[in-house]
């Protein structure tokens, strides 16, 4: 009995606050562990963050690592849709990122969560074949309609084809040319997000195949398809018109010396070069590529470095 009481002497004394010692953690983004807010900035990621705002266990990493003004402004994130939390978290977290990008991301995620629910709902169904391949196919049709929907918002349109891509590279397969002609007459900048994508753009670069003996080889089925692009390309304001800012231009003379106009790490699809001028990725030495080599090819190229003459002359170009 006296030794209880002297236990609970003790505990008066040192006061329960003193007793529980606040367990410090650390979050996962981005597969790094995170300590402070400098690398909650260095490794943020939608996926991550998302999840672990909604499990509440960001406000609790707040908490312990006594980041208290950040923790406010995260408590009064309330009823936002998907891209305006991410916006608002990047913002409490001083993250310098593309917003395209993270709209990008952020679709795709969202893209993630709907296949996670359907898959649910067929395991509930006991994965009924007649259910999942009209899912199947309305998913894809769903696809199409958001970019109809969306065709002035990239982040979208890239999003979109991207899903299409990883879930629906079949029913695409099937359906390339329909789906080119509907795309080109309303809205033509996804024809030109499919031309980024590695497995899309072989459906229609280019129309012409050289063979080992020299011959030439001309697919008919693209040769169509491969005009629109290239009449399109020629002509600069409808360009501008259909692609807005995501349309990047380059002008001016630089003297005979390369000039780093876009930084390595970046992708870029060349859109088109006047004759005379020089392009190639980021500081490859070598790698010097003339109009020839470039127009009417869309090649992707990690940065960009430009040599120009003319101070007239427009390299056009997109991100990737």
């Amino acid at each position: 009995m006296v030794k209880e009481s002297r236990r609970f002497d003790y505990i008066k004394i040192m006061g329960v606050e003193h007793m529980a010692k606040t367990i410090k953690f650390n979050l996962i983004c981005d597969g790094n562990p995170v300590r402070t807010l400098e690398d909650m900035k260095n490794n943020f990621s939608i996926e991550d963050i998302i999840k672990y705002f909604n499990n509440k266990l960001l406000h609790r990493w707040l908490t312990v690592r006594g980041y208290n003004e950040e923790l406010e402004k995260v408590e009064k994130l309330q009823n936002l849709d998907s891209l305006e939390l991410v916006k608002e978290l990047i913002k409490i977290f001083d993250v310098e990122t593309d917003p395209t990008t993270i709209a990008e991301n952020t679709y795709i995620l969202q893209y993630k969560q709907e296949r996670k629910v359907l898959l649910e709902e067929y395991k509930k169904m006991d994965f009924k074949v007649s259910t999942i391949i009209d899912d199947y196919h309305q998913g894809y049709r769903e696809l199409i309609d958001t970019i109809l929907e969306n065709k002035n918002d990239i982040a979208k349109i890239k999003a979109a084809i991207k899903e299409i891509d990883r879930k629906y590279s079949n029913l695409y397969k099937l359906n390339y040319r329909n789906l080119f002609y509907n795309l080109f007459y309303n809205a033509p900048m996804a024809v030109f997000v499919m031309l980024m994508n590695d497995n899309m753009r072989e459906e229609y670069l280019p129309f012409s195949t050289t063979n080992e003996d020299g011959t030439v080889t001309k697919d008919i089925d693209k040769r169509d398809m491969y005009g629109l692009i290239c009449n399109l390309i020629s002509k600069y304001n409808q360009l501008k018109e259909i692609l807005g800012d995501n349309l990047k231009v380059f002008s001016g003379a630089t003297d005979g010396y390369w000039k780093d106009v876009e930084p390595k790490g970046k992708k870029y699809m060349i859109l088109s070069m006047r004759s005379g001028n020089y392009i190639r990725s980021s500081g490859v030495l070598g790698g010097d590529l003339n109009s020839d080599d470039i127009n009417k090819q869309f090649l992707i190229l990690d940065g960009i470095d430009y040599k120009s003459n003319n101070e007239h002359d427009k390299l056009l170009y997109m991100e990737v």
